[in-house]
């Protein structure tokens, strides 16, 4: 067990462990994006269709109809996830910041505006998680969820806010895929050109799905 113990804390403890751990944090983040998005999406199924419930409203009352102790676990369980995400990432940032090099240098000459930035997006997209599960989560009857978007939303400072946050996401999205490809050693310099297109892909569906329900709320499509 000490032996073990003692592996656990050399790996984290090491920079490729905590690299290591903060691609495969995101990679379960980034996996929850997705299938938080497909519950979104059935928003589009109108707001009366199932005797008188809406489709997401019938997600919402079965996320909610789960047994506590499951809903959660899968809760505290993604917090846990995005703490360690949040904490190590930081804890990499401050090392290449107080070890830079020549190398390191060059490399932030040549790096994007969004792997500058992943600090900054990742602070303003936890900003408005905060306000989001508030808003659209904790304060919200399951009963009635799309009923409640669509009110929400017909403000336009909170779509507004909402579609400036899911911008930040879709910067921390894009660059946060291929961080994840080449850390776990999926990309190489052949094909990286590749999984470019792949994260800008991706970051494009996903943030463009998300942003849509404010616009179609805003433009009469959902009302």
């Amino acid at each position: 067990m000490n032996d073990i113990i003692t592996t656990a804390s050399k790996f984290v403890t090491s920079s490729i462990g905590r690299k290591i751990l903060v691609a495969l944090t995101g990679a379960c983040l980034l996996l929850f994006l997705v299938g938080h998005l497909a519950g979104n999406m059935t928003i589009y199924g109108g707001d009366a269709c199932c005797g008188g419930f809406s489709w997401i409203d019938l997600y919402a009352q079965g996320l909610h109809s789960m047994p506590a102790w499951l809903l959660w676990s899968i809760r505290l369980g993604l917090l846990a996830v995005a703490v360690v995400h949040i904490v190590l990432t930081l804890a990499l940032k401050y090392e290449n910041y107080n070890a830079r090099t020549h190398y390191q240098k060059e490399n932030t000459l040549k790096a994007t505006l969004s792997s500058r930035c992943m600090v900054v997006t990742g602070v303003m997209i936890l900003c408005f998680l905060v306000f989001h599960l508030w808003q659209l989560t904790f304060n919200g009857d399951p009963a009635h969820c799309y009923e409640h978007i669509v009110n929400a939303f017909s403000d336009p400072v909170c779509s507004l806010s909402y579609i400036i946050a899911i911008c930040c996401l879709f910067m921390h999205v894009r660059h946060g895929v291929q961080s994840v490809l080449q850390t776990l050693g999926l990309a190489t310099r052949k094909v990286r050109p590749l999984y470019n297109l792949i994260a800008i892909a991706f970051a494009l569906v996903v943030c463009g799905g998300f942003i849509s329900i404010p616009l179609a709320v805003l433009t009469g499509i959902l009302k």
